[in-house]
């Protein structure tokens, strides 16, 4: 079964767009398909009706249309592999729409052109009578399902918000977590729930019976299990339909971090100076968008303190080095082999202070960092890109910073921009 998936009244829209009381009027879609098992599911992301200027022919039971109104709509289908919808009007037809002869003959060889320039996905025809509607698989009997406001009945709420354009967007984004633990574990389900359904999940470590406070959607039978397969548990959950690739590994070493190449977006949710550091050169080196968040609470004196930071990084934006926000030092020890750390004198170990964590102050940080990616994705109206938290004082307020024109991280005579000309700053194990 083939289903014809129309959101947000676009359906209802197309209808009253394209019809015209007494002329047979026309329009094509462009429809993101997905297949499942031996269904697909053709989603509507644009419709295009055809000007009243773009027609040959236009009478009451036939029309033509100039051939240049369809070639850029079919070369961006046969481009992003996308499925065709040829739709039209009966405007006399009462009762059941019908396909005509006419159509039965005019489908085969366009049906025959359309396959042809893109063969591996399904295209339709769709017809609207007075009264009713017909869709089927173009140039065959084969019955198409037409599905009104079905991503509108799971999205509806936010589709309100930012609108149909922008959660198709969130729908197609590959997006990459680095981190499953406290922040990660928050941001992976908050971008789940939105509909993201591509990600890639990074982390090297498995549960801890100290993690079960804070890291959302483990429970006590988890406790030895790689944190990404319990995010990835989280992900499937919330969206059944969703590609999760999960890796047990440490975002510093060469495969993982080119994984990371290939993601539209980044969350860095890693409190390490190395992991941050490489993220930060994937994101100005690749042109990849990303945001880098951290939580600090000090329990040392009289009073708990609590803070966090949420900072975007794109080519607009001053990088973590700008701000100052790593060291060098750190940055070279933790990215030492164990080898290598026997082999230096300098080095004094890793650090043994185990950091205070509370669920609620990492979910608020972690939802800001997906308020602003909302924002960086969608134009949601939340323009800041640099975010502090004074949890004390229940602030959260916008930084202005400057990016540092000599920077040799995201300035103009770094490796900004240069991908894979230049190599990454990882862990070398030989």
């Amino acid at each position: 079964m083939i289903k014809l998936i129309f959101g947000d009244g676009g359906f209802e829209r197309l209808r009253r767009d394209v019809w015209h009381p007494t002329l047979e009027s026309a329009a094509i879609l462009l429809c993101e398909p997905e297949a499942r098992g031996p269904d697909w599911r053709l989603t509507v992301r644009e419709m295009h009706v055809v000007p009243d200027d773009q027609y040959e022919v236009r009478t009451s039971v036939a029309i033509r249309l100039n051939p240049t109104f369809g070639l850029p709509i079919e070369k961006k289908a046969s481009l992003n592999g996308w499925s065709l919808v040829y739709c039209h009007t009966h405007p006399h037809q009462t009762g059941s729409a019908t396909f005509s002869l006419i159509d039965d003959n005019a489908e085969v060889a366009l049906a025959d052109y359309v396959i042809r320039r893109s063969p591996s996905v399904p295209h339709c025809a769709l017809l609207f009578a007075k009264e009713s509607h017909a869709a089927r698989v173009l140039g065959s009997q084969e019955v198409v399902a037409v599905v009104r406001d079905d991503t509108g009945s799971d999205y509806d709420r936010q589709i309100r918000a930012f609108g149909a354009e922008a959660q198709a967007k969130l729908e197609r984004l590959s997006v990459a977590v680095v981190g499953a633990g406290g922040t990660g574990s928050v941001v992976i389900q908050q971008l789940a729930y939105l509909g993201v359904r591509d990600f890639l999940l990074v982390d090297p470590d498995v549960v801890e019976r100290t993690n079960l406070n804070r890291t959302v959607g483990a429970f006590p039978s988890d406790v030895g299990s790689p944190k990404v397969t319990v995010a990835e548990r989280l992900i499937n959950s919330v969206r059944p339909d969703a590609v999760v690739r999960s890796l047990v590994a440490n975002i510093v070493d060469e495969p993982a971090a080119k994984e990371l190449t290939a993601a539209d977006f980044i969350f860095c949710c890693t409190d390490s100076h190395a992991s941050r550091h490489l993220i930060n050169q994937v994101s100005y080196q690749y042109g990849i968008p990303a945001i880098d968040m951290g939580v600090a609470i000090d329990a040392a004196g009289p009073v708990v303190r609590f803070a966090g930071h949420v900072k975007a990084l794109t080519a607009d934006e001053p990088c973590l080095w700008c701000l100052q926000q790593l060291n060098s030092d750190r940055v070279r020890e933790e990215m030492m082999t164990s080898e290598q750390e026997k082999a230096d004198p300098y080095f004094l170990g890793r650090p043994g202070v185990v950091q205070p964590a509370v669920i609620s102050i990492n979910s608020t940080v972690a939802s800001a960092a997906v308020t602003m990616f909302l924002s960086m994705v969608t134009g949601l109206d939340a323009p800041a890109r640099y975010l502090v938290y004074d949890g004390n004082r229940q602030r959260l307020a916008p930084v202005l910073a400057q990016k540092d024109s000599n920077c040799v991280f995201c300035g103009p005579d770094s490796a900004a921009g240069l991908g894979d000309a230049q190599p990454l700053p990882v862990r070398r194990n030989g």
